[in-house]
């Protein structure tokens, strides 16, 4: 397999995790799901945003790490 096309696959599957992810993050609202923590509802929201975002960093540092644009 030529370097290129792994570049291409992996760029690709990088972004569908990132898609996935921005995706959860369009569904969560502040009245979804049950304060199980009794963490108040805000809070919640906020934990669940803090998280998605920490997700999305991480694969976006595994992408710049694994994906070289100009590797031949």
């Amino acid at each position: 397999m030529a370097h290129d096309e792994f570049n291409s696959g992996a760029r690709h599957g990088f972004s569908m995790a990132l898609y996935a992810v921005r995706d959860m993050d369009r569904k969560i609202s502040n009245h979804e799901g049950e304060d199980i923590y009794n963490v108040g509802k805000s809070n919640l929201y906020n934990i669940k945003k803090d998280f998605l975002c920490e997700i999305y960093g991480a694969i976006k540092k595994e992408m710049e790490m694994e994906v070289h644009e100009n590797d031949y």
